[in-house]
């Protein structure tokens, strides 16, 4: 990587989506060294394995199963699209096959039923059915999973289908120790469809599982939202009193999974059933390792966190992949490219390399593709002696997706530069800037003082005194002239600054020399607030960071007002270690009526610690809009928040209440780390 944040920045760039990238037309005249299609066969130089069954579903809607070692080609329209690849899975459901008839209507169940005789997804028979009663009378399906690991991210699906005409029924998965899950209603046709349910659980959510059908009253919004947000929020419909009408449901094969997307069907009978990773490789003897690309294209697009082809990625070769918010990555040699934006919907991928550098294109053209990142540097490549497709190495990260076609070609584009957008509403001018260039520390201190052009200073605590320590937070702010009650300064420096990016650190107190003189508090941390050197009232703020994993940490970027008074108070981030696919936003203030909506969790949007996030606040005298990546995420509305603020960012460990913060405890990868690559505001010009 550069070692100057300038030249950093240069290299990574968002997707057209929010301001357009550079168009690049890669040369086609040239033949192609290497073309391995996979539209219906497998190519003679590609090697298959796969050690179990598996299945999948035509384009007829049936789902067909597949033998040991046979690769999967599905098809669209009657035209194959290539070739699916799936990583090892299991389906840890307990009653996959049947449901748990403590949550069945009277009557419903299929043993010599009608149902019984139903043909299933499968071609078999013996679903099982659920009719809509009475509105006193509960319908439910519940699936156990009282046997899967813990797991950062799952995914419920089952197949449904409708007897009675169209239906809306509400898909439910739970953790019946906390009650944390998600819910969606979906709406079931006559045909059978494979309904799928992901989240990302909290580090709390230890207890058994459930997944459900069910319908117990008719459910509506609860507020408008982004539409890519609507499905995960967790209970986002209200209950409304409405006439039910009658409505028949089948259901077959419900599955529950480690990972963040539905893959194949595993069928199981009484306990968890596992098929095996695919493994599709091929040589890498013919390829170039000075100059060359890669070009690799997906008819159904990617998956967020899977790699599309790895070749000794992580020993100096190539490993392509999604990052968990769904930006293309790449290694090449020694070279780290990340793009920004999700882009795996984009059906190409290409990388190229050469002496004059690395770069990494996307788009649905080839005759179109958009630069995503580049570095102009040479690297030496060592490919080992075969790629792998679908999956790192080792057989992690499965990509689960369909691959048409790979070429590998000598022909190389030129290496461009780009820099990240400016996601600033056109109608602002900056009014306050620190893109931490300037490495010295010592303009974050108690008094604010030592600023220069382009190194604005900051406060290193809170407006009260650091023992005042607010919502049960577990850590003392410091710098290294803090003393506590010792005599002389502590010497804890919780800053660093190198590359263009600030550092602040969160980690365990020293205890002896240093937490008996902080009130016997375990843990230091940093805050720098613009309290003394910059506010304003109105304007668009906004902070680039990557955020840290782990339980206990709480950074955030507030806004508090200048006058000493709370609330109001405006939290464009907070963010939890423990649940690192969500972001919140809200607002604090008087209130002004009951249904005044004060925050708003996000999830599943992005993963906040895999790469510098943007997080954006435009405050004017009507509204209050929160922006991650330059999308809109959470309108507040009408306000009553009318004078100068300043800006605080923090890295907080612990809080008042652990079902949100929890404490840290012994799973806390200790240090942890908020790195924030820059911090502006702007006022609205004239």
């Amino acid at each position: 990587m550069t070692t100057s944040s300038a030249a950093r920045r240069g290299f990574i760039q968002q997707s057209g989506a929010i301001a357009g990238g550079l168009a690049f037309s890669p040369a086609l005249a040239q033949p192609a060294d290497i073309v391995l299609d996979f539209r219906g066969a497998l190519p003679s130089s590609v090697q298959f394995r796969r050690n179990g069954p598996a299945t999948f579903v035509a384009s007829d809607g049936v789902l067909h199963a597949v033998q040991d070692n046979v690769p999967r080609f599905p098809d669209h329209d009657g035209k194959p699209l290539g070739l699916l690849i799936e990583g090892e899975a299991t389906n840890f459901l307990v009653n996959a096959s049947r449901p748990d008839a403590r949550g069945w209507s009277p009557g419903a169940g299929p043993i010599g039923s009608a149902a019984a005789t139903v043909i299933a997804p499968d071609g078999r028979a013996g679903v099982y059915s659920i009719q809509r009663p009475p509105p006193a009378v509960n319908s439910i399906y519940d699936a156990v999973i009282t046997n899967a690991p813990w797991t950062e991210y799952a995914t419920a699906s089952v197949w449904l289908r409708s007897t009675s005409g169209s239906g809306k029924w509400r898909l439910r998965l739970r953790d019946f120790t906390t009650y944390n899950g998600v819910a969606t209603v979906v709406e079931v046709s006559p045909s059978w469809r494979r309904y799928a349910l992901g989240f990302a659980w909290q580090i709390r959510d230890t207890g058994a599982k459930r997944f459900s059908v069910l319908y117990n009253e008719i459910l509506q919004p609860s507020n408008v939202l982004p539409p890519i947000y609507a499905l995960n929020r967790v209970n986002p419909y209200e209950r409304v009193a409405t006439p039910l009408t009658l409505d028949n449901v089948l259901m077959w094969g419900a599955q529950y999974e480690v990972g963040n997307d539905a893959s194949t069907f595993i069928p199981t009978v009484d306990g968890p059933s596992t098929r095996k990773a695919d493994e599709v490789t091929f040589p890498t003897s013919g390829v170039n390792a000075a100059n060359g690309s890669l070009t690799i294209e997906l008819p159904l697009g990617g998956r967020r966190g899977g790699v599309i082809l790895d070749a000794a990625g992580d020993r100096g070769g190539i490993r392509i992949a999604y990052s968990n918010s769904g930006w293309i990555t790449a290694r090449v040699g020694d070279i780290d490219l990340s793009g920004f934006g999700d882009v795996t919907r984009n059906r190409i991928v290409r990388l190229e390399w050469s002496k004059e550098g690395v770069q990494i294109l996307t788009g649905d053209r080839l005759t179109a593709l958009t630069r995503q990142a580049a570095q102009r540097r040479a690297t030496t490549l060592n490919l080992g002696a075969a790629f792998r497709l679908g999956m790192a190495q080792d057989g992690a990260q499965p990509l689960g997706r369909v691959i048409a076609k790979l070429t590998i070609s000598k022909v190389t584009g030129s290496v461009g530069q780009i820099n990240l957008p400016a996601i600033a509403p056109a109608a602002y001018v900056q009014s306050f800037h620190d893109d931490f260039e300037d490495s010295d520390l010592g303009r974050i201190n108690e008094n604010a003082s030592g600023s220069r052009a382009g190194a604005p200073a900051w406060r290193s605590r809170y407006r009260h005194g650091r023992q005042a320590v607010i919502n049960k937070e577990k850590q003392i702010y410091m710098d290294p002239l803090f003393a506590g009650t010792a005599g002389s300064a502590l010497g804890v420096q919780p800053f660093s600054i190198q590359g263009g990016v600030l550092r602040i650190r969160a980690d365990k107190a020293d205890p002896v020399r240093v937490s008996p003189y902080i009130w016997n508090y375990r843990y230091t941390s940093g805050c720098i607030s613009s309290e003394l050197t910059h506010w304003q009232t109105y304007g668009y703020f906004e902070m680039r960071a990557r955020l840290p994993r782990g339980k206990g940490y709480w950074p955030a970027f507030w806004l508090l007002p200048k006058r000493t008074a709370w609330p109001p108070e405006i939290d464009v981030l907070e963010a939890s270690g423990a649940r690192p696919y969500g972001v919140r936003s809200g607002v604090l203030e008087k209130p002004r009526a009951a249904k005044t909506p004060g925050g708003l969790w996000i999830d599943q949007f992005i993963d906040t610690s895999d790469g510098f996030h943007t997080y954006a606040l435009e405050w004017t005298a009507e509204n209050l809009i929160f922006f991650v990546d330059g999308t809109k995420t959470f309108d507040y509305g009408a306000h009553n928040i009318h004078e100068d603020m300043y800006m605080i960012v923090n890295l907080a460990l612990g809080s008042h209440d652990p079902n949100w913060i929890p404490d840290p405890d012994d799973t806390t990868p200790f240090p942890g780390v908020m790195e924030i690559d820059y911090v502006h505001a702007y006022r609205r010009g004239v």
